[in-house]
């Protein structure tokens, strides 16, 4: 049997670009059960979403607009944080949303259980959202352009530490304009905020037990 340690870098490569993949699309489905439960999704979705409807259009097609703006200023302040997980997200997290949110919202539940069914789905779409987060952040592939903001605001200013604080001025932003277009904003993103970090610390950690994640690590 292969020494799962021993295997050659293109292969490596390989299954860096797969584990992204799927780690990408673990995160846009539990977008999808958020944005199904209607409780609230978290602070970048719920700007995107409320955006897209007053521009008429779908959920992917302007996260995708909107991720390539930010992928602009990632490119001229910190290109390096750019790969194969930033474009992948880019053209594919919000359409995979959609499709799932498509599909969740043609399954006929019982009427009866409509809430629970609801607070169930919110529940899938946090361990979703934030163990696909981990998983594809772990595989070092590049970073979502929005993600890579607050880092590299934190690097200009020299100041990596106040990453965490950066990043909820970030999102606070992203959750007042998701308010002032009439968003998905509930008591939902406040979880997601709150919880938002330790969930990816948590799911990071358990990840790496695993042998592949070690495997993948550069």
């Amino acid at each position: 049997m292969e020494d799962i340690y021993k295997i050659d870098k293109k292969r490596k490569l390989v299954y860096r670009i797969i584990i992204a993949i799927i780690g990408i699309s673990l995160l846009a489905i539990g977008v999808s059960f958020m944005r199904y439960a209607v409780f609230g999704v978290d602070p970048v979705s719920c700007l995107n979403i409320g955006v897209a409807n007053k521009l008429g259009i779908t959920f992917g097609t302007w996260q995708l607009i909107f991720c390539f703006i930010l992928l602009v200023g990632v490119f001229i302040f910190n290109r390096s944080k750019i790969g194969f997980g930033t474009v992948y997200i880019m053209l594919a997290a919000g359409y995979t949303s959609d499709f799932f949110l498509w599909l969740f919202q043609n399954i006929n539940f019982p009427e009866n259980f409509s809430l629970i069914i609801r607070i169930i789905a919110f529940l899938l779409g946090l361990v979703f959202y934030y163990l696909g987060a981990a998983v594809y952040i772990q595989t070092n592939m590049g970073l979502a352009p929005y993600d890579a903001v607050g880092i590299i605001i934190s690097e200009k200013i020299k100041r990596p530490n106040w990453f965490r604080w950066i990043r909820i001025g970030t999102d606070a932003l992203c959750v007042i304009g998701g308010i002032m277009t009439k968003s998905d904003a509930g008591i939902g993103t406040l979880v997601c905020v709150l919880l938002g970090g330790p969930l990816i610390a948590l799911f990071i950690k358990l990840i790496m037990k695993i042998k592949i994640f070690k495997l993948i690590q550069v």
